[in-house]
């Protein structure tokens, strides 16, 4: 045979094949694999990248909690301090001490999107909390207010972050430690 009618004859076979409906029937299943197959793989795939958004936002936010919690820990006790001294009759800097308060969670979680993860009304109280001490600590500072009633407004002001936020704010990372139980996720 020569090369011309064995090419024909190949040409020919091909063509019958073609119309057969078997081979439409089989390119269409491959085509629908194909596609179903890509589909499934991208939701899959979706599923598992908004599953890691959302573990690495509980990670986030129990370490923001937690530093706001040490922080807040950490300014009552220099509160505490400065009451300690106020108390003190020769003490008599009661009026020009700074509390020279650490703040550096606080002035970042400005920055940070984590921070509104943060149930609102913690962020409440420690805003509140900042801004009520400043604010007696500037009015005794001023003479405004006696330094025994300043003490005894500053001394409420621990009493609700140790007996309210603080315990809210533990609460609130213990909620996150339960939902990353069973994951990969180490805190």
């Amino acid at each position: 045979m020569t090369s011309d009618n064995l090419t024909s004859k190949v040409n020919s076979e091909k063509n019958e094949e073609i119309k057969k409906a078997s081979f439409w029937v089989n390119h269409i299943f491959i085509l629908l694999a194909t596609v179903i197959g890509v589909y499934l793989a991208a939701n899959q795939g979706y599923k598992q990248a908004v599953q890691f958004e959302n573990m690495k936002s509980y990670k986030d936010n129990y370490y923001l909690q937690k530093s706001l919690q040490y922080e807040l820990i950490d300014n009552i006790n220099i509160l505490k301090n400065y009451l300690v001294k106020c108390q003190d009759s020769s003490y008599l800097g009661a009026r020009t001490e700074p509390l020279n308060f650490y703040t550096l969670v606080w002035d970042n979680m400005k920055f940070s999107s984590t921070t509104l993860g943060t149930p609102p009304e913690l962020l409440r109280d420690a805003q509140r909390f900042y801004r009520e001490v400043d604010r007696i600590h500037n009015e005794i500072a001023k003479g405004n207010i006696g330094v025994t009633v300043g003490v005894s407004k500053l001394q409420e002001q621990i009493n609700h972050i140790e007996k309210e936020l603080l315990p809210a704010l533990d609460s609130s990372t213990k909620k996150i430690e339960k939902i990353l139980e069973g994951t990969d996720v180490v805190l």
